[in-house]
């Protein structure tokens, strides 16, 4: 049985949006997608009751003042609603043990839901000097090269210690909280991944694997994989538990 995948959404002139690679991506690897839209996380509980794993996606800046800071005059787009019910799913999946995968703004709104920090600006904020983190090339082709801890999950996942990644950020984490692994930095010590320790799959990473993977990059590919096996293995754990 194919596992489903809670997707996160945004919302564009009254009309709720999501990037087609986003749910391509979660069919390539075996999964059915899902769309979650603004307005049930009163109901979140519910809700992932119907979902094997949690897709938090790219998009718009996360609030300051959800990792009690004041708006940098750098800040982007930011969207209130959409972090209330992103951090509402992200607590009520943990609590639930499933599966979460978060790209780009994911990986931020991960840190942030478990008590870390961002850097809401790289250029104005960061310490060190900062590379491109915002191509100029399109989206499925890489930028620059992120450097993997040998022995984590994502090692395990991709296979390399050093590979190449699109780039797609004007905010990075800051400060993370002991929950997590750092397992990829850019050659600027930039966080592009993180995994949740004593956890069954909790992953996220800075760059946007699903524009790479639909464009057939294979670490991109197994990246997507192991997030829909981690959901199929939820799928047969909560089978074992009803026939019991």
């Amino acid at each position: 049985m194919k596992p489903i995948i809670g997707i996160t959404m945004t919302t564009n002139n009254g009309q709720y949006c999501i990037n087609e690679a986003y749910v391509k991506s979660i069919i390539q690897a075996g999964g059915i997608p899902v769309n979650i839209p603004f307005g049930v996380e009163i109901d979140a509980d519910q809700l992932l009751d119907g979902v094997d794993g949690l897709l938090l996606t790219g998009g718009v800046d996360v609030h300051p003042h959800f990792f009690d800071e004041e708006p940098h005059l750098k800040i982007g787009h930011i969207m209130l609603e959409r972090d209330e019910i992103e951090l509402v799913l992200t607590e009520a999946a943990l609590k639930k043990n499933l599966p979460i995968f978060g790209i780009c703004r994911g990986i931020q709104l991960l840190n942030v839901a478990l008590g870390g920090t961002l850097y809401q600006d790289i250029n104005a904020q960061y310490e060190n000097e900062a590379i491109l983190h915002q191509q100029n090339a399109r989206r499925r082709e890489a930028s620059h090269f992120i450097e993997i801890t040998k022995g984590s999950l994502l090692h395990e996942i991709v296979g390399k210690e050093k590979v190449a990644v699109n780039s797609f950020h004007h905010q990075a984490l800051k400060k993370v909280p002991d929950v997590f692994e750092v397992t990829a930095k850019a050659s600027d010590g930039i966080i592009e991944a993180i995994e949740m320790k004593d956890y069954p799959y909790c992953v996220g990473v800075q760059w946007h694997p699903e524009e790479m993977a639909i464009a057939d990059d294979e670490h991109s590919k197994n990246l997507f994989k192991s997030f829909i096996d981690a959901c199929k293995n939820q799928v047969e754990v909560e089978a074992k538990v009803i026939r019991t």
